[in-house]
């Protein structure tokens, strides 16, 4: 098996159950996957499936169909955004990739139910980029802040949103720096406490809004949650889902591919430096209520990872490792993402 193969076989042993519970039903991933057959072809046969449903979208809005618009425009932007999120080898291309899906998440998010409105979010020289999503019905919500990790943007969580929304809860997806559109002010931080706050902040006088705010974060975005939560000490909750708690601690058991994928996010050729600084030690705890996540089969962060960020936090936390769950357990997405969002809805309506 060559290293290409070798490439995408890996990408759909980590990713597949990701790419399914985003919103792409698993027949239409494999049968891409399968038209693809060689890594080299990867983000060309996801490019061309995501203009498929985009050409879905575009007739459907003339038709007046809105849902069956916006539903087929949020799913071209998935397949956008699968078809270039593990691709390094053209970088130029994976930008194109990754603009073409930001446009079509453009025209899904006002027809999505609940609405997205697109954010821009003050931070330090520039802006930051954000979809707020609140509930249909009258009266204010609490909010869920929702961190992306080292490879995943806000366009990949409608799914994901729709259980909070469920609940009552309104959503803010963040590209942070180095995330998503957040790329444009450079890679990765450690500690991205001073954009979330920019995003609170951004959304704070919504009329909608009960000021209850909890941070939730995945993979990558589980850490920053937990750092960024220090900074924010009116935080309900916050949640971790298979995080970590020290990345250079378990850097050369990393699969090959992702720490590919930590060369791009974290950038830079002293990229093992800079892991180092993805740590909790001696950083200052998170006050809030933590609810903390992980799949005991997650073969890209340990799950002992898992005890070692519920053991810092200053208020305890509720820790739960799944014996059968994946990286993000996104196996199991019945089990973890309804915990998710009742603990959130509970935390953020005392």
């Amino acid at each position: 098996m060559t290293q290409n193969e070798n490439r995408l076989v890996s990408v759909v042993e980590h990713w597949l159950p990701r790419m399914e519970v985003a919103g792409i039903p698993s027949a239409t991933a494999r049968a891409v996957i399968e038209r693809a057959g060689v890594w080299q072809k990867w983000l060309a046969a996801w490019s061309e499936e995501g203009e498929r449903h985009a050409e879905l979208g575009a007739a459907a809005l003339v038709a007046g169909r809105n849902v069956t618009a916006g539903e087929a425009y949020a799913r071209a932007s998935l397949f956008y955004h699968f078809g270039q999120f593990m691709a390094f080898e053209d970088l130029e291309a994976k930008a194109r990739a990754a603009t073409r899906k930001v446009e079509l998440y453009r025209l899904a998010a006002p027809l999505l139910d609940p609405p997205g409105e697109m954010v821009a979010v003050p931070f330090e020289d520039g802006e930051l980029r954000a979809v707020l999503r609140v509930p249909n019905g009258d009266g204010t919500h609490p909010l869920a802040l929702i961190i992306p990790g080292s490879d995943s943007t806000k366009e990949e969580f409608p799914a994901f949103e729709r259980h909070f929304h469920a609940r009552g809860v309104a959503t803010l997806s963040l590209d942070g720096p180095g995330q998503g559109e957040g790329r444009s002010m450079g890679t990765l931080r450690p500690d991205i406490g001073s954009a979330v706050e920019a995003a609170i902040r951004s959304v704070e006088a919504h009329p909608r809004l009960s000021g209850k705010v909890a941070l939730v974060g995945m993979a990558f975005g589980g850490f920053l949650a937990l750092r960024a939560a220090a900074s924010v000490p009116t935080l309900a909750g916050v949640v971790s889902i298979n995080g970590f708690f020290d990345l250079g601690g378990f850097w050369d058991a990393l699969p090959q591919v992702y720490r590919d994928n930590m060369r791009f996010s974290l950038g830079g050729a002293d990229v093992r430096e800079r892991a180092d600084r993805f740590t909790l030690a001696r950083c200052p705890p998170p006050t809030a209520p933590a609810l903390i996540l992980h799949g005991g089969r997650d073969k890209i962060f340990p799950p002992s990872e898992a005890v070692k960020c519920a053991d810092i936090c200053a208020r305890g936390a509720e820790l739960h490792i799944f014996e059968d769950g994946n990286h993000v357990c996104n196996n199991i997405p019945w089990l973890y993402r309804p915990l998710v969002a009742d603990w959130v809805a509970e935390r953020t309506r005392v």
